[in-house]
């Protein structure tokens, strides 16, 4: 139970928006008659949290699911809408000052997400960086041609999903979480060493299929990239672009 009791502190953070939900619940609960309403906001809200809290129920939950994931449970409850409703049923008629007290309530129990380290201002519209898109639009595969794979620094693995299911990789984010139950691609471990060596590398491209890698420029290399198929065909930002003239893109059909 100290568990679950420390995942869900850990899930609030530093603001009070799930004890307000907390609160909002047993308000509604206890006035609210529309049975619909009870139906869709606060009987399936309450269960949830019944289960979430129910030590067995995380016992079923650590056999079947990915450790860690347990706080997404969470997810689930309709948080900012059953506490705007019970707000709005607690102010009744007295609109314009239980307004003011509500908007100073939500404001003085967060904080600013532009103080937060890792809250940037966007690069683009995909909200990714700058790279990415760029990268992508390089090496993505012509209509004609099946999906390419493509190899890329670990910084910039979680992004590529994001933008295009055209190009696949070998290993994916995956690599980067350590809780996670995996075994360490070959091409990652190399990719991540102190040096990287070029040759070992360009083998493994080979024999994986992967027609391209991509290159942190900041990264020390041991080899000549065009002495092992590796042909650059771009420079973006910080990366080199290299295409494994090796391994050929299939056509469709």
């Amino acid at each position: 139970m100290r568990e679950i009791l420390t995942i869900f502190l850990d899930y609030s953070g530093n603001g009070i928006y799930p004890f307000l939900f907390l609160a909002a619940l047993i308000y509604l609960l206890a006035v609210e008659k529309d049975r619909r309403v009870r139906l869709v906001l606060l009987e399936t809200s309450a269960v949830t949290l019944i289960l979430f809290f129910f030590p067995l129920f995380k016992a079923v939950m650590n056999r079947v699911e990915e450790a860690g994931t347990y706080y997404r449970i969470l997810w689930l409850l309709p948080m900012t809408v059953l506490t705007a409703y019970a707000g709005v049923r607690l102010i009744g008629k007295h609109t314009r000052i239980g307004l003011i007290l509500l908007a100073a309530v939500c404001i003085l129990g967060g904080s600013c997400v532009y103080e937060n380290v890792n809250v940037s201002r966007a690069e683009n519209r995909y909200h990714l960086p700058a790279e990415v898109p760029a990268i992508c639009d390089l090496i993505m595969p012509a209509e004609d041609e099946e999906r390419v794979w493509a190899v890329f620094p670990s910084e910039l693995i979680q992004y590529i999903r994001q933008y295009t299911s055209e190009i696949q990789m070998p290993y994916g984010r995956d690599m980067l979480v350590a809780s996670w139950d995996h075994r360490e691609h070959p091409i990652y471990a190399l990719m991540e060493a102190e040096t990287i060596p070029i040759d070992l590398v360009a083998e493994l491209l080979d024999d994986y299929g992967v027609q391209y890698l991509i290159l942190n420029k900041a990264r020390p290399t041991e080899g000549e990239p065009s002495e092992y198929g590796l042909e650059k065909i771009g420079e973006i930002g910080g990366y080199d672009v290299f295409r494994n003239t090796d391994v050929p893109i299939w056509k469709k059909g």
